[in-house]
């Protein structure tokens, strides 16, 4: 008998391209369980709806459901400046916009690699907690930064969801309130803030591998056991800058087998990320490539005076 698995994004226009490759890539390492996938979003480019939808077709594990917010009435965004944006808050929304038989729900971010089974996840028992998550890297910090008297502190991008719980507790209504109350004094994190700032500590703890922080040329590298490799920050593996490494070379391998096979690097529009670009290509040899971005830094700290 085949297992569902109901796994949800929240994303906009931004990231329809990016929550395709993450789908193909849980379609590609879970042909043995059907995959109900549940996407809520504001806003998609017609082009990637498309492609999702094209996607559905092209594997039979596959069904995409697709909600759209048409009022965020009663609701409180505090968008940090960064990469964090607004749709990272449209995880609190599945318990209010998924249908009541929905139970259960893992949560993946879109800048998410699956590598092999989540079956094991999805069944995890969260031991009477309305949700399970990894513990985060860097912690500590953030316990005191938002006043956790737990101690415990959990990364976002990957959550075990029990809908049930989180209706009967009003957990929306809770993140927003908190949000409206503290988030602007406290936050750095976003969502992620706000879901610890609430839950404090009462989370069941998951294995590291579904939901392996990965950031670009560190220390934080993915493993061979890895399930989930998550690439937070704000320079991701699309990023032309993005250094070459096993985990450049995972992600873009997904690419390739998406219907986003034509997706080009992604370049950069400040000084710091023109300089990551150069010194990437003169790393790979491309010097004349590499030039070019030296020259186009020097024409704009120059204001194109001399040339």
């Amino acid at each position: 008998m085949r297992n569902e698995i109901h796994i949800g994004f929240g994303i906009d226009k931004n990231f329809g391209k990016f929550a395709g490759i993450t789908i193909t890539s849980l379609a590609h390492n879970n042909l043995d369980n059907d995959l109900l996938i549940h996407i809520i979003y504001d806003e998609l480019l017609p082009e990637d709806m498309q492609k999702l939808k094209q996607t559905e077709q092209l594997y039979r594990n596959l069904k995409l459901n697709f909600y759209q917010i048409t009022s965020t009435e009663g609701m409180t965004f505090i968008v940090p400046e960064g990469h964090i944006t607004q749709a990272m808050y449209y995880r609190y929304l599945f318990g209010e916009m998924l249908p009541k038989s929905v139970s259960k729900i893992i949560y993946m971010d879109a800048d998410i690699i699956c590598k092999d089974d989540i079956l094991p996840l999805w069944q995890t028992d969260l031991q009477g907690k309305v949700l399970g998550a990894v513990r985060d890297w860097g912690e500590e910090k953030s316990c005191g930064r938002i006043g956790l008297k737990s101690g415990r502190y959990f990364n976002s991008g990957v959550l075990l969801l029990d809908l049930q719980k989180w209706r009967q507790q009003k957990l929306t209504q809770q993140l927003f309130r908190w949000l409206a109350e503290v988030g602007s004094t406290k936050i750095l994190w976003g969502d992620q803030d706000a879901l610890n700032g609430v839950i404090d500590g009462q989370f069941a703890e998951l294995p590291k591998k579904y939901n392996c922080i990965v950031i670009n040329n560190t220390v934080l590298k993915a493993t061979a056991a890895d399930v989930v490799v998550h690439y937070i920050d704000y320079v991701k593996p699309w990023h032309i800058y993005y250094v070459d490494s096993a985990e450049k070379e995972l992600y873009w391998q997904y690419v390739k087998k998406s219907l986003w096979s034509d997706l080009k690097p992604l370049d950069g529009s400040t000084v710091e990320t023109t300089i990551w670009t150069a010194r990437l290509l003169h790393k790979q040899g491309k010097y004349a490539e590499a030039a070019s971005y030296y020259e186009a830094l020097l024409k704009y700290l120059l204001q194109d005076k001399y040339f």
